[in-house]
């Protein structure tokens, strides 16, 4: 009895394209940036602020040239990233104007880059917001690490015996030597002094377990940075896609909404009659304790409010009593805004301008910007993204504060109003 076995055929290798190949050079000179820069930078003699703003900076660089052809019409994209480049910038000519802003800015930095990154992968537009705040989250914690095997594959393909390239079969091994010989020269330090010596005497090195230990970060960068970038290159180009069911009931709405404006016009009456008619206040209360003790709490409300106004614009059903309520919830927030401001400008009367009042003087004029925001979008444009817009405009806001010179402008006001 013969039996016949059928020839299966292989499955072909995936083929890397040339320009995943290229983004191998591109994220270990990133990981390299990022080691001389910002890891070297936390506890070198430079200003670690300085060097932060000029890995950023040319982070944003090598990532429009590497995806130019997706970013070079896509104008939200270049004011994002205009807006940041302006922060770094201020890194690099004026970081020791204020270290409370510097600080804040070393965290937004790559926050709104990485927001950005992801605008670009998945196509976004503006109504698009929460599925940009999806692939954020995706982006911190899955992308660096699901393109770890594209990363072998590349490297594999530049191996491979089908790649008649001679050019390319050099590199790759002078490449891959060169990491090896990385590794194993400090450990061959630490082992041998007199190898050590003149290693150091060759090559002027100073600390061998130092040095090793930034090839380790190099290492660990290299593929964290090769991974993400090829998820947004390469990777899967898929949105995500928030769907938004009408689920909030018309009962619970009604509830909810009434009973917080119901608060809010009790608060805004005693707004008109002791803050803003100048009506006595009690007995042992001066204006600048009354003021002290409401403004920040009155502009946390304020933003809470604008909150559950986008949550009920979203997720409520759209009838004419949610509009009213809405608008009732507007009109209130805007009044204790007012109020928020009046408090502020009380108190610093009294007592000066510090960082933190000129923080929240610069969030009332930002919050009193989305109050706009939304009654246009609800009264007169039902499809303007309002989300996208205030997040926008908290972005050039932000920097704006960055170029006002914010402990300049603290000790010029300061001393205009002493002088008074």
């Amino acid at each position: 009895m013969i039996e016949n076995h059928q020839n299966e055929i292989a499955p072909l290798p995936r083929q890397y394209s040339a320009k995943e190949k290229l983004l191998l050079p591109i994220s270990l000179l990133v990981a390299i940036l990022f080691d001389r820069l910002i890891v070297a930078g936390l506890y070198g003699t430079l200003n670690s602020w300085v060097l932060t703003g000029a890995f950023w900076l040319c982070y944003i660089v090598i990532f429009h040239v590497f995806f130019w052809s997706r970013l070079k019409q896509d104008k939200t994209a270049w004011f994002v990233a205009v807006c940041t480049a302006a922060l770094c910038i201020w890194f690099l000519i004026s970081p020791e104007q204020n270290w409370q802003f510097a600080l804040i800015t070393w965290f937004v930095i790559p926050n709104v880059l990485m927001a950005h990154s992801q605008w670009v992968a998945g196509g976004y537009t503006l109504k698009n917001s929460d599925g940009i705040a999806a692939a954020w989250f995706l982006g911190w914690f899955v992308k660096p690490f699901s393109g770890i095997f594209a990363l072998f594959g590349a490297v594999g393909s530049l191996l491979s015996a089908n790649n008649k390239s001679t050019a390319k079969r050099v590199l790759a091994g002078v490449g891959i030597a060169s990491l090896l010989l990385l590794i194993v020269i400090p450990l061959l330090m630490g082992a041998d002094q007199v190898f050590s010596h003149y290693l150091r005497q060759i090559f002027s090195i100073d600390n061998p377990f130092l040095t090793f230990m930034h090839i380790i970060v190099v290492l660990i960068a290299f593929g964290l940075f090769y991974s993400f970038l090829w998820n947004i290159g390469f990777g899967e180009a898929k949105r995500h896609v928030v769907q938004s069911k009408k689920t909030i009931d018309d009962i619970i709405s009604a509830i909810v909404l009434g009973s917080v404006i119901l608060v809010y016009v009790l608060f805004c009456v005693i707004q008109f009659t002791y803050l803003f008619a100048g009506v006595g206040l009690p007995a042992g209360m001066t204006y600048s304790e009354y003021a002290r003790e409401g403004f920040a709490q009155t502009v946390i409300v304020c933003a809470i409010n604008l909150l559950i106004f986008g949550v009920f614009l979203r997720f409520g059903k759209q009838h004419k009593l949610l509009m009213a309520m809405l608008c009732g919830l507007l009109a209130t927030t805007g009044i204790m805004l007012v109020s928020g401001a009046v408090r502020l400008n009380l108190y610093i009367g009294v007592f000066g301008m510090t960082w933190l009042r000129l923080l929240s003087a610069w969030f009332i004029i930002y919050l009193a910007v989305v109050i706009a925001l939304c009654v246009i979008r609800l009264l007169f444009k039902k499809q303007l993204p309002v989300i996208a817009l205030s997040a926008l405009f908290l972005l050039l806001w932000y920097v704006a504060l960055g170029y006002l010179n914010p402990d300049n402008f603290i000790a010029w006001y300061n001393y205009d109003f002493f002088i008074r």
